[in-house]
């Protein structure tokens, strides 16, 4: 049996070279595929969204606003000292305090009296309905202080609970209230400019009729003021009177001395 020759030998080299090469490529897939396989089985589980429950939040209960009327305010009691006071009670929410009228505090400052800011009535809103009801039905008529050195023991309070009354009804009537007091400032300006003018207009006057009566006493005229005569009319009683004498045809004691005049 013949050798082989060279040329085979190379061929035949190449072909098993090129088979091993195939062999490993094929193998390398085989195994990434394997793999993939096996990261898939051994990934993580798709999570059902829908079966999750959303979590859900508790609202906090909500309590109706209940809102006190305090009928006097005492002196140098303020907004902070009224939360102080009645927030031992229940959680206080908004307190308005009526500040007195401007002219009654100058008069009070020109007397001699307090320069302190004085508060004529108040509000307060408690954040539930029935802690204002209970408070309003237990402290009314009662002492403010509790001691006898307290600043407020001789006072008592005035308490009253607004059924269905509301914050903006209070801002509805200090609204109108304002309206109210700048309605009366326009029309007591308008007042006083029409005073004014009438008093500029008699001085105006009063130096037209100087200056006539100089000048008539200087051409030797005399001067003669002129004034104005006024007839009041009847009463209803005169008039009745005069009406029931003339009917009852009776003689007055004043035709009389009409009549029969002393000489």
């Amino acid at each position: 049996m013949a050798a082989p020759s060279e040329d085979e030998l190379n061929n035949s080299a190449d072909k098993i070279d090129g088979n091993s090469d195939h062999s490993n490529v094929s193998d390398a897939d085989a195994r990434d595929a394997e793999m993939s396989d096996q990261r898939d089985m051994e990934g993580e589980p798709q999570v059902d969204r829908t079966a999750e429950k959303t979590p859900t939040l508790v609202q906090p209960k909500k309590f109706k606003h209940g809102i006190i009327y305090i009928g006097r305010v005492p002196d140098r009691m303020n907004p902070s000292r009224i939360r102080q006071i009645l927030t031992k009670y229940g959680e206080v929410g908004r307190i308005f305090l009526q500040p007195e009228d401007d002219y009654y505090r100058e008069q009070r400052k020109r007397r001699g009296g307090s320069r302190t800011k004085v508060y004529t009535e108040g509000w307060v809103e408690f954040k539930r309905k029935k802690i204002a009801k209970m408070v309003a039905a237990t402290l009314h008529n009662t002492r403010m202080g509790v001691r006898k050195r307290d600043e407020y023991y001789d006072e008592l309070w005035c308490l009253k609970y607004l059924p269905g009354f509301k914050w903006t009804h209070l801002r509805e009537r200090l609204e109108y209230e304002r309206q109210v007091r700048q309605q009366r400032g326009r029309m007591e300006l308008s007042q006083a400019k029409r005073e004014t003018a009438v008093y500029r207009q008699n001085v105006e006057t009063g130096r037209k009729l100087e200056k006539l009566q100089e000048r008539r006493k200087k051409q030797g005229r005399v001067w003669v003021p002129r004034s104005n005569q006024y007839h009041q009319k009847r009463t209803q009683d005169e008039i009745d009177t005069g009406s029931l004498s003339k009917r009852s045809g009776k003689v007055t004691k004043s035709t009389l001395s009409k009549l029969f005049k002393k000489t």
